[in-house]
């Protein structure tokens, strides 16, 4: 009998997995499976280690025969209240309260290598053989159809091997499991082809970073509370507001969405979000509004996240701007659709944070965006702070060598 896979993810979004048997997952299925939760970063101290994982029963999955659960994380008969799981579960109780229902969907680019140089150099929407990651993508989505993700679209990407799986709209945090799932999936098939899957945000000067754009609506029952026929861009009053609170605390937002140094290596260029603006068909705004052709396909996509992210966190700080934008009526600016560079348009507009420091200084400033992910918050900032500082302190780059090497 195949052992049974029970998933978590730490506070960077790194997916964790402890096997375990039918057997054992029945005796425990009260308390959960005991694991040391201080060897996993940004859960307990090494006082606090005893944790445990109790599978969610509506979040499993098969893979080459195996159950695969994403799993809740509790300290003895509670909930642990730094799980990523459950920070997103706060946030979405409070959309909940609020009489709204989430809907959400992600979008994984990704980078296939071989021997560390892409495996093609095909471009958007290429067929085999310039796309010689096709049979990658088929053995990906067969894997992922077997596990019972639905997913939408597979294509080339623009950049040299990059590819993009989407996946198909569902409850977030489930949207979140499958692309963690996903992310799993992608690698495992690459690799039995030889190749090498990579997720890193910007991996090559001079080629489109790796984005991953996230998805979402606010419904009431089967009513999209997004929609509005009346409207020029078909939007309600509270997914205009929806946008005004994600834009209200967009700085912060981005230390949780590209949390890694080199994402600010992405953002800024080949459609990736700079500055700070809305609009139907410029692909280089903060949250674009895929063209709506029913009142179920109505929804806002913010384009800035990266699959750096801890795509719980990403989910849940998202939300929580939204959802205080409809509660306090914010108002975003007007749309804009001409291109902002030809005009200088881009002068006028605020600016995502330019590095990872400076969006950790917006992350610990932002009251709202800061408490959504506590008691996570504190390790979140400092774990990320570590990482600033090894990255300009402790590192010496391959741009100092070249530089300074000669002096």
């Amino acid at each position: 009998m195949k052992p049974i896979s029970l998933r978590f993810s730490d506070i960077n979004g790194t997916l964790k997995e402890v096997l375990v048997s039918e057997e054992k997952l029945k005796s425990s299925k009260e308390f959960g499976i005991w694991f040391d939760g201080s060897s996993i970063q940004g859960l307990v101290r090494r006082y606090e280690s005893d944790m445990r994982l109790k599978p969610d029963e509506s979040s499993v999955y098969k893979l080459n025969g195996m159950r695969v659960y994403f799993c809740d994380i509790y300290c003895g008969k509670r909930p642990y209240e730094g799980d990523p799981r459950f920070i997103l579960k706060k946030v979405l109780k409070e959309a909940e309260d609020m009489g709204y229902e989430v809907k959400a969907a992600g979008e994984l680019e990704f980078y296939l290598l071989k021997e560390s140089e892409w495996v093609d150099r095909g471009s958007y929407f290429d067929v085999s053989p310039k796309d010689r990651a096709h049979e990658v993508k088929l053995k990906t989505i067969e894997k992922l159809g077997e596990a019972g993700i639905d997913w939408d679209t597979a294509h080339h990407e623009v950049g040299y091997g990059q590819n993009e799986i989407d996946i198909k709209f569902d409850d977030p945090l489930r949207t979140a499991d499958k692309i963690l799932f996903s992310k799993n999936v992608i690698k495992l098939v690459a690799e039995s082809e030889g190749m090498r899957a990579t997720f890193m945000p910007k991996p090559f000067v001079g080629l489109p970073g790796n984005g991953m754009h996230l998805h979402i609506s606010l419904w009431k029952g089967d009513e999209n509370a997004f929609y509005d026929s009346k409207d020029e861009y078909n939007l309600s009053e509270i997914a205009k507001h929806f946008i005004g609170g994600i834009f209200m605390h967009a700085g912060a937002i981005t230390a949780v969405a590209n949390p890694t140094v080199n994402s600010y290596k992405r953002l800024g260029e080949f459609e990736a979000p700079k500055y700070i603006y809305w609009g139907r068909k410029n692909r280089d705004a903060l949250i674009r509004v895929p063209e709506i052709l029913s009142p179920n396909s109505c929804r806002i996509e913010y384009r800035a996240s990266d699959p750096s992210t801890n795509p719980y966190l990403a989910f849940a700080v998202v939300l929580k701007a939204g959802l205080e934008g409809v509660k306090k009526g914010i108002e975003p600016p007007k749309a804009l659709e001409e291109d902002i560079y030809e005009n200088g348009r881009y002068k006028m507009l605020d600016r995502l944070p330019g590095t990872l420091i400076d969006a950790l200084n917006a992350f610990e400033k932002d009251e709202t965006i800061f408490n959504a992910l506590a008691p996570a918050s504190k390790e979140f900032l400092d774990l990320k702070r570590k990482e600033w500082e090894e990255f300009t302190t402790r590192r010496v780059t391959d741009w100092e060598l070249e530089r300074y090497l000669d002096l």
